[in-house]
């Protein structure tokens, strides 16, 4: 075996252990929240003690279809994740600075940026979710139902919007940084 092989051998050892204990860490939330539901319906009496078994098996469907969705599309999220999410927190912030600013002369940071930009504008649907999550909040916040419902969906208006903006502030960032020219070296 060569030394690069051997490399490649030992990447691959911390992936598998890494991949290994996400499932781990996924079985465990599904059990726990099964478990949690069905003692919930068990403290209030509403399952019998022949049915827990049922009760549990019930139970352990949602988080179990959340999981799987939850691990399949994650993957595919981490392989569309731009070249700035593993690079040092400095750079993170000079790509950012660039895209505020509109232009760069380093030829590194433009390339950067412009992945960052064309990953914002891939991600411009998560205005649209936010922008839901904060018109479902104006219901709640005009019913007269509880104070404490008025109180939380005031809370929730503040993070949906303030998630909004910020987004929409990024997209803007994006596309005014992508219709400029590029760096040249």
């Amino acid at each position: 075996m060569t030394s690069g092989g051997r490399v490649a051998a030992d990447e691959q050892v911390p992936r598998r252990r890494q991949r290994r204990s996400t499932y781990v860490v996924a079985a465990v939330v599904v059990v726990a929240t099964a478990a949690l539901g069905t003692a919930t319906f068990v403290g209030r009496d509403t399952v019998k003690s022949d049915q827990l078994l049922v009760s549990f098996g019930l139970m352990l469907i949602p988080p179990l279809v959340g999981a799987v969705v939850a691990l399949a599309f994650g993957r595919r999220l981490i392989r569309r994740l731009p070249r700035t999410t593993g690079a040092d927190p400095a750079t993170k912030r000079q790509v950012a600075q660039v895209l505020r600013d509109g232009s760069t002369d380093d030829p590194r940071l433009d390339a950067l940026a412009r992945s960052e930009a064309r990953s914002r504008v891939r991600q411009r649907w998560l205005l649209v979710l936010f922008t839901a999550g904060f018109l479902s909040q104006l219901p709640p916040l005009v019913s007269p139902v509880r104070p404490f419902t008025r109180v939380l969906a005031v809370l929730l208006l503040l993070l949906w919007g303030g998630a909004a903006w910020y987004r929409w502030r990024g997209l803007r960032e994006a596309r005014r940084y992508l219709t400029g020219p590029p760096s040249q070296p």
